[in-house]
């Protein structure tokens, strides 16, 4: 008996049923889509009326036009749909991507209960689901470039009819599979004949890997992103602009600061092989030629809208770039969400504060660079603003500004308004001066 439980126990996590079950005609199985949409955070959910359709594949062997004509419409009239409005809430945020997630209504319901739908009597009813390639209505702000992704996986839903006790026809079970070659990326790593179970649920665990346990297993992923800032002439409409400041005591306007720029794309955003444009803009708001004499960065090439010279990088690179008081870094591609890491060089008698003004988290108040602090200053590496730190959506309004105040600089050169009492010095002087030429010529006339 020992032996027989200890056999049953281990055995039980086999007896686990992907599929959606049903007692009678009046108590059928049910069964549901999960629509997943993804987008990076900060990033407003659009209008989107999602749509799948179901299309009649045949009864067990059969896949005649006579056989199909049998078979009842799911959903309403062959297909049924999922609506997302403007603006709602996340179900979840999960490493930079926002998560909302709904589910269809069940799909059987419109069944009738007197089995008469089940025109080919007992048997596996097979469909095939699909999604519509549209429903994502894109926004009219041309500030914006829109990027939407529609699920391209395909599921066999198997519906299994049989008699109640009452000789009624229903649904008893109902089980998803796997197209082979076409899986929703939800499942990247399953192979194309795993067996799904449809039954509707309700998501009550805030993490990616909780849908596919809480709800239907019958699952399209979609995504959407967006970049913010217009490329153009106008420097304002940017996406994200590092600007530095010098102040303090006899600060040198002309001194190169050194920065470090990471920039990581959203996970949503699919844009392999795409580099960053990042420009750099003087305080009169001109495009700074980095190919002039004397400009320490690196030019990638010239691009025609702006006409500037540009910086280029690619997502998850580190690159240097060196501005003096008034210059910015700007960038116009960057997607919504996009992580940013921003560092600069400690000179000498430089004290370095930075605002920055994006993310999540939007603090106003500065973050100074503690007494003592060597090598690098920024963010995320100040410990009460570790990060990550996300680009929002509206255009111009990304900003980090370094401010770096310089002391312990002796004061240089002449005061305007000491000016007088220097000429009056230089009078003197020459007087001094031509008091003891005379004097020495008299002396060697006496010789």
């Amino acid at each position: 008996m020992a032996a027989a439980l200890m056999v049953f126990s281990l055995a039980s996590p086999a007896l686990a049923v992907p599929y959606s079950e049903g007692t009678s005609a009046q108590d059928p199985a049910k069964a549901a889509i999960t629509k997943v949409f993804k987008l990076p955070v900060n990033t407003t959910i659009p209008e989107s009326t999602f749509t799948f359709t179901f299309t009649k594949d045949g009864v067990n062997d059969d896949t005649d036009a006579a056989t199909k004509a049998k078979m009842p419409d799911l959903g309403t009239n062959g297909s049924i749909s999922v609506t997302f409005e403007t603006g709602q809430t996340a179900n979840f945020t999960d490493k930079g991507t926002q998560y909302f997630v709904k589910q269809t209504e069940d799909f059987l319901a419109n069944i009738k209960k007197d089995g008469s739908d089940w025109g080919a009597g007992s048997g596996i009813y097979k469909y095939t689901v699909t999604e519509n390639q549209s429903g994502i209505t894109l926004t009219a702000n041309t500030e914006d470039t829109e990027y939407p992704v529609y699920s391209k996986a395909a599921y066999e839903i198997q519906i299994w009819v049989e008699e109640d006790d009452d000789g009624v026809l229903f649904a008893r079970y109902v089980v998803g599979h796997y197209i082979p070659g076409s899986p929703d990326e939800y499942y990247p790593e399953k192979p194309g004949e795993g067996k799904l179970d449809p039954t509707p649920g309700e998501l009550k665990t805030g993490t990616p890997g909780a849908i596919d346990k809480e709800l239907s297993q019958i699952i399209f992923t979609n995504r959407y992103w967006k970049t913010d800032g217009k490329t153009g002439t106008d420097p304002e409409k940017n996406a994200l602009d590092i600007k530095k400041q010098v102040t303090g005591l006899n600060p040198d306007y002309d001194t190169y600061f050194e920065f470090n720029v990471t920039v990581i794309t959203p996970e949503v955003a699919d844009r392999e092989g795409a580099l960053y444009k990042a420009y750099v803009v003087d305080r009169e708001g001109n495009f700074v030629n980095l190919n002039a004499t004397g400009n320490p960065n690196n030019a990638a090439g010239t691009s025609t809208n702006p006409a500037a010279t540009y910086i280029e990088l690619d997502s998850d690179d580190e690159i240097t770039v060196h501005l003096k008081h008034g210059e910015r870094l700007i960038f116009f591609d960057l997607e919504v969400g996009s992580e940013v890491r921003v560092t600069e060089k400690i000179k000498t008698n430089v004290k370095v504060t930075y605002h920055r003004e994006f993310s999540a988290k939007t603090p106003i108040d500065g973050f100074p660079m503690p007494v003592g602090t060597t090598g690098v200053w920024g963010f995320p590496r100040e410990s009460g603003d570790k990060g990550p730190h996300y680009t929002k959506e509206v255009a111009g309004a990304n900003v980090t500004t370094f401010v770096n105040n310089m002391s312990g600089n002796p004061p240089t050169g002449i005061a305007a308004d000491d000016l007088p009492f220097v000429i009056l010095l230089g009078i003197l002087s020459a007087g001094l001066v031509g008091f003891v030429a005379v004097k020495a010529r008299k002396a060697r006339k006496q010789m």
